[in-house]
Parts: C-alpha cells; structure tokens; sequence
C-alpha cells in the first residue's frame, strides 16, 4: 500500500509539472509569436512570464528532488526494518530450536532414568531370587518348599536342577543387562547343553515357560535364545566356530 501510494504521488507530481511547462512554453510562444500580441508591453511582459515560469521550473525540480530523496529515505528505513524483522524472527526460531532440543534431552533424560529404575529394581528381584534358591540349595528342608521339575525326582536332582535354573538366570541377566550379545549368549548355552543335567532341566520346563512367558517381552526372546541354543545341541552343532 504505501508503495502504490508513493508511485501515485510521483505520477501526478510528474503530469503537474509536465502540464506546468507545456502551459509556460505555450504561453511564452503565444506571447511571442502572435502579431495581435507584439508590442513592447508585451514583450516585457513575455520576458517576466519566461523569468518566472523558470523560476517555477527551478522550485519544481527542487521540490522534485526532495521528494525522490524523501522516498527514498522511506524505502531505506522500511528496508532497515524488515532486515530488523527478519533477524528477530531468526533469533526466536534459534530461540525456539534450541528448546526443543533442550525438551528431547530431559525427556531422552527422563527416560534412561526410567530403564535404569526399571533395571535396577529388575536386578533387585533377581537377586532376590538368587537368594532364596542359594538358601533351598543349603538347606534340604528348605528345598521341600520348592515343587519337583520330575516326578519321583531325588534330593540331589533337584539341588542340581535348582542349580541350573540359576545358571539360566544367570545368562539372563547379562543378556539384558547388554554384556552378552544374541550370538554370545546362544553360543554359550549352546556349550552348556553339552551337559545331560542341564538339558534334563530345561526339557522338564520348557513347555511351562513358552505357556507363562509373554509374547514381545525381552524374557520371551530370551528364552527362545536358549530353545535354539538347545536345538543346536540336539542336532550336535555344538559351540560355532
């Protein structure tokens, strides 16, 4: 808007003073040229028109020339204020940008704070366990609290069956806990399944834990970490070079 303002003070300026000097030039010729006119009278006074219709020209351009510098100071001022603009807008998306960034850190915070609450208290209860089972191990009254994997199974059985439940917690625990890789720890249950007692143990409860285990879970895949590590045995693959 104030730039079609401006063009359209410029264009009538432009035809006033297009139409002032067409108007000093007609007169002046008039004046002049015309035989009804000529006379001394008139010729002085063509001669005060001229001077002063070139008095009027020189006020016009002047006025011109400030005006073309007036618009020009607008232009710049308005130039300066959009730069202004535009580095205010910069400094508030730098501004906006950068709480973001602060947001996803406390809320990436907030969440590995979360798994390791999480992991801690995990590893509390297996612990836990650990505990009780080290106490039915030592104690043969103790281990009467705990059901049989077998039928008819002995004392000692079941202390050794206890022991590898521990032994499958154990590698759980570092499988979670990221020491040991997918590969790592197939490959090292694949090597304890060389043994008739553990793979005793785990085909007396394999069935349970695929039936009680939840689909997606990290023990879900665990345990079929070990399935396969059994399989593997089974086929005898052993430990993958």
């Amino acid at each position: 808007m104030a730039a079609s303002s401006r063009t359209r003070e410029i264009y009538i300026l432009a035809l006033t003073t297009l139409a002032s000097c067409a108007g000093s030039v007609g007169l002046t010729l008039a004046l002049t040229s015309l035989p009804v006119v000529q006379s001394t009278a008139t010729g002085n006074a063509g001669q005060a028109y001229g001077a002063a219709a070139a008095a009027t020209s020189v006020v016009v351009l002047v006025y011109l020339a400030r005006t073309f510098r007036h618009q020009g100071d607008e232009a710049r001022l308005h130039r300066e204020a959009l730069q202004a603009q535009t580095a205010e807008l910069s400094l508030q998306r730098k501004a906006l940008e950068a709480q973001m960034a602060e947001i996803t850190l406390q809320r990436e915070t907030s969440q590995n704070q979360h798994k390791t609450t999480q992991r801690s208290a995990e590893a509390a209860v297996r612990a836990r366990h650990i505990k009780l089972a080290e106490m039915a191990i030592d104690d043969p009254l103790l281990m009467q609290c705990w059901p049989d994997h077998e039928t008819g199974t002995s004392a000692d059985r079941r202390k050794q069956y206890m022991y590898c439940n521990l032994i499958i917690s154990h590698h759980c625990m570092c499988h979670e806990l990221g020491y040991f890789t997918d590969e790592e720890v197939e490959a090292s249950l694949c090597h304890l399944f060389s043994n008739e007692i553990v793979r005793s143990f785990w085909e007396g409860t394999r069935a349970a834990r695929a039936r009680t285990t939840p689909h997606g879970g990290t023990m879900r895949k665990f345990y079929e970490i070990v399935e396969l590590a059994y399989l593997r045995q089974l086929r005898g693959e052993g430990v993958a070079g």
